[in-house]
């Protein structure tokens, strides 16, 4: 899609590059302009350096550039039209649609609500009768109430579609529930829940957006964990679980782990630049968002052999 040049000027004033810039990287004045440690490569030396005046920013180490949408596009890892948007939900603007085929943003959109909509039934089911189980093995596992609030934890109910029923009360088609990866079909036509009878692990990306699920047994029946497929709004290569939380962390690097449970009781403890991979393998995409956030990583996988492969 093809915005404006007004449109992008008006993006561009209201989201100014040193306040924009500075959620991520420390930066010191010098001067007319400013420097810090460029999030997008190793150094020591800062060479990061932010130009008010022309609303700009390029690091002389690794000659990253551009201005504030290039930015964000490149820390957040969003293509084009996703960072204009991220700005313009930032500063209240509205994104002009006219003359442009918008279906797969819209599909995107209609699915990330209703992943919204399922983490809320989830949470609420955890602190219902029937989550009780649930809400005891979370305990058992020393989560206090706080840290199962700040990470929406939830409870899928060991039913065959009392999601499915919620959503459908909420106004969600059955159709959106497949492409969500939260329902599949039955052999009789019909559909049923794809999580049940699981503590629920909400995916959230770092802007705060329910992308997918993570759901455990509490028992030693398999699979022991079942991630959502991939969608229109989920790729599981291009997430990190925690990093929501871990990219506001001090700490110059993150502490990579393999599980949620890791991630969670190690915030709970203070260590809040930990962070999971969804699955057991380290993807290239995981790797580079590492080194944009940080440039470091620490891996804390568990010491069995799976860990050491």
């Amino acid at each position: 899609m093809r915005f404006s040049d007004d449109f992008l000027e008006n993006l561009r004033s209201r989201n100014d590059i040193e306040q924009s810039i500075s959620s991520y990287v420390r930066l010191k004045h010098n001067g007319r302009t400013s420097v810090g440690l460029c999030p997008f490569h190793s150094e020591k030396t800062p060479s990061f350096t932010v130009y008010s005046d022309t609303q700009s920013y390029y690091c002389f180490g690794c000659g990253a550039g551009g201005d504030v949408i290039t930015f964000v596009r490149t820390i957040e890892n969003l293509d084009y039209q996703d960072a204009v948007r991220f700005l313009a939900e930032k500063s209240g603007l509205n994104v002009p649609s006219d003359g442009y085929d918008d279906t797969v943003n819209i599909l995107r959109r209609r699915l990330l609500e209703a992943n919204r909509e399922a983490a809320k039934f989830y949470h609420r089911a955890l602190y219902s009768e029937k989550g009780r189980q649930a809400l005891d093995y979370l305990r058992g596992r020393s989560l206090d109430g706080d840290i199962i609030t700040r990470f929406g934890l939830g409870f899928a109910p060991d039913e065959w579609d009392g999601l499915i029923k919620h959503m459908a009360s909420a106004g969600f088609s059955k159709d959106e529930l497949l492409q969500a990866g939260l329902a599949r079909n039955a052999r009789n036509g019909g559909a049923y829940d794809f999580f049940r009878n699981r503590v629920m692990f909400p995916i959230i990306d770092t802007k705060g957006t329910v992308t997918a699920f993570g759901g455990r047994v509490m028992d030693d029946s398999m699979p022991k964990y079942l991630n959502s497929p991939e969608t229109a709004a989920f790729s599981k290569s291009y997430n990190l679980f925690g990093l929501n939380f871990a990219k506001a962390a001090k700490d110059g690097f993150l502490l990579l782990t393999e599980g949620y449970m890791d991630v969670i009781s190690l915030h709970q403890n203070g260590i809040t630049n930990a962070v999971a991979t969804l699955g057991t393998a380290l993807t290239a995409e995981q790797a580079r968002i590492i080194k944009r956030m940080r440039g470091e990583a620490v891996i804390a996988y568990d010491s069995d052999e799976a860990g050491q492969k």
